[in-house]
């Protein structure tokens, strides 16, 4: 992972941690990235996991102008999916399952 990758996820982590405060969980950096076999055309892949449940369209709306600053200035695209700490630790299904194996806790 480069180093404006690095730069791009701290910000995103600590905008995240501001957003959130403590119904924050864990974030985790998967796909591509956590893997290592990005290319430069590649995406960041981010799962938010909250502690709480939540209205999917109004955590988008809440994050929305952290990641869009942050893809701007940074030419990147973020893509950011969001999951209740329930499901993340105890689903069963390929997604969750690939990301507990190959992600990486940021």
């Amino acid at each position: 992972m480069n180093k404006q990758i690095q730069t791009i996820i701290t910000k995103t982590q600590q905008g995240l941690k501001t957003l959130y405060g403590e119904q924050l969980d864990k974030i985790v950096l998967f796909g591509s990235q956590a893997r290592g076999d990005a290319t430069p055309e590649s995406d960041i892949d981010i799962l938010i996991v909250l502690n709480n449940s939540f209205n999917y369209s109004q955590e988008s709306d809440k994050i929305s102008i952290l990641i869009a600053d942050l893809c701007l200035e940074y030419n990147v695209l973020i893509s950011c999916a969001f999951t209740t700490d329930e499901q993340f630790y105890h689903h069963n299904n390929a997604f969750f399952r690939n990301i507990r194996r190959e992600g990486l806790a940021i």
